[in-house]
């Protein structure tokens, strides 16, 4: 009976404390706070469960816990950011006809990459008769669907701040009246496989464009530089821009335009004001026009993919990005992939000064398009070259590529056996490459690139056959060493101890030359799991 006793005096205990406890800590229902206490909580639960919140889950489950929670709630519809979200599967027309007239979300983006189904399509096609309510339009589908979707939207959207079309097979004209060419709220265009031209009487209205992106313009959709420029000027409050194209060649009537008179070395200038993001893919040629009449001076980000092309001149664009006070790259990197290469400038944060920002220090990254590793050595030496002239004139006269680090990357596991060609990389065409990088000290290489580079750092031979070794090879030893400060490379490597070997070997004959002439080179290694 003694452990009975015991149990029994454990429980009595309990409860006593249990009553000490509630005398003195009262216990509170979050249903005895008042209403603005409780908004505050719902408004905090709105900010840490934004994701819900957006897809209108999070307020859906406080508006169905209890009668006052629900009138509290859709008593602070503005304050909660009260929305509607119309997507694939959803009940639309019972949502809308059983609840208040919030604003409604349109969620059938590209990104949801969802199949279509009648049901989706009825539902759409009904929400789009409250096209006044539309806050959010984002819009992804074959070309059927998305003719019929978008000859439903002739109304104004007055409430309208994103709209994102995506046009999933060829290109798609809208109808004229779209929209009622009224959407004066529009903050951000998405176009995708859209033609520009039926959008004249929209943009118009849309003077307070945050972001305009125009992406997979095809041939037929061409616009020139000249129209684009026409559009976006005003438009003060644009912060990004980007231009897509799907082929190298205009629309016919383009094709023998030059996009600037040959000879022409001055263009009047729009500014804009608010752009931070420039994002292009297209000829170097359009690109060149484009910069040429536009002024930037808060960009941060610039990111230009060109489409091969044998010769890569970019005079303007290199005046474009000198023209930017702040950017002044101490690092480079250069890959070489399976079908582009790419190179990035950027600075480190070691290099700025303690009261200047890392977001300030502007970052560029230039791709071409091609398949073959002579094909874009080519390319990157001819963009390097181009950006490493004395840009500007008097005491703004500066070099672009005065970079400490330069890294030389290769994503050898995405790379076919014909990548390389047939026969062994010029190398003249490193050798133009690097002659820019006067001032690198720090060169990161792959491992499966070493012997490329042994071949271009190899001291000239007397009558050689290979193309020169360097830039102004007439002129003194000093003039003539690739790379002149050069004191480390760091050899990229994974786990192929045998190509890691035969890397260092590659080079020992380089590093032994430069200790000789009194240029002194360290060797390296670093594992690139550790990049």
């Amino acid at each position: 009976m003694a452990p009975r006793k015991k149990k029994y005096r454990h429980k009595h205990l309990s409860i006593v404390q249990s009553q000490i406890f509630s005398k003195y800590f009262p216990l509170t229902s979050i249903d005895t706070l008042p209403d603005d206490v409780l908004l505050e909580v719902f408004d905090h639960y709105r900010t840490v469960s934004a994701g819900d919140w957006a897809r209108s889950e999070g307020w859906y489950k406080l508006a169905h816990t209890s009668r006052r929670w629900r009138r509290l709630v859709f008593a602070s519809s503005l304050r909660l950011n009260l929305q509607l979200r119309c997507t694939f599967g959803t009940p639309v027309r019972d949502m809308i006809d059983h609840s208040p007239a919030f604003p409604l979300i349109l969620d059938y983006g590209p990104r949801l990459l969802n199949t279509w189904t009648p049901a989706d399509e009825d539902g759409l096609l009904f929400a789009l008769q409250h096209l006044s309510r539309a806050n959010e339009i984002m819009l992804s589908a074959p070309q059927s669907t998305l003719a019929e979707m978008t000859a439903a939207m002739l109304e104004a959207a007055p409430r309208l701040e994103h709209l994102t079309l995506h046009s999933q097979s060829a290109e798609f004209v809208l109808p004229k009246s779209f929209l009622d060419g009224n959407a004066p709220q529009l903050r951000h265009l998405i176009l995708t496989g859209i033609s520009l031209a039926t959008l004249h009487p929209l943009l118009p209205s849309a003077t307070d464009l945050v972001s305009l992106v125009l992406e997979r313009v095809p041939s037929s959709a061409y616009f020139s530089p000249e129209s684009l420029i026409a559009h976006i000027r005003s438009m003060p409050h644009l912060q990004t821009l980007s231009i897509g194209f799907l082929s190298a060649l205009p629309r016919p009537d383009l094709g023998s335009v030059r996009f600037l008179r040959s000879g022409q070395t001055s263009q009047a200038r729009i500014e804009l004001p608010a752009l931070t993001q420039l994002v292009y893919r297209g000829v170097s040629a359009y690109l060149e026009s484009l910069l040429a009449r536009v002024r930037t001076p808060l960009l941060q980000d610039i990111d230009v993919t060109l489409f091969n092309q044998l010769t890569l001149r970019l005079p303007r664009t290199c005046t474009f990005i000198s023209d930017l006070e702040l950017f002044r790259p101490t690092s480079a990197r250069i890959d070489f992939a399976q079908t582009s290469a790419h190179i990035l400038l950027f600075t480190t944060s070691a290099a700025l000064q303690p009261s200047e920002p890392l977001s300030q220090s502007p970052d560029m990254s230039l791709s071409v398009s091609c398949n073959r590793l002579d094909f874009q050595v080519s390319a990157m030496a001819q963009i390097c070259s181009s950006l490493s002239g004395n840009i500007g004139s008097g005491a703004g006269a500066h070099l672009l590529l005065p970079v400490e680090e330069l890294m030389l990357g290769f994503h050898q596991g995405e790379l076919s056996e014909e990548w390389r060609g047939e026969e062994v990389i010029d190398p003249s065409l490193w050798r133009a490459l690097l002659a820019p990088f006067r001032q690198t000290r720090m060169l990161r290489v792959h491992v499966a690139l070493a012997a490329d580079l042994e071949r271009a750092l190899r001291p000239p031979q007397p009558h050689s056959t290979d193309g020169p070794a360097f830039i102004g090879e007439e002129v003194g030893l000093e003039q003539e060493l690739l790379l002149p400060e050069l004191r480390t490379i760091v050899l990229l490597h994974g786990d192929d101890e045998g190509m890691l070997a035969g890397a260092s070997e590659a080079l020992s004959a380089f590093v032994d030359e430069r200790n000789r002439a009194g240029h002194p080179v360290n060797v390296e290694r670093q594992d690139l799991s550790r990049l």
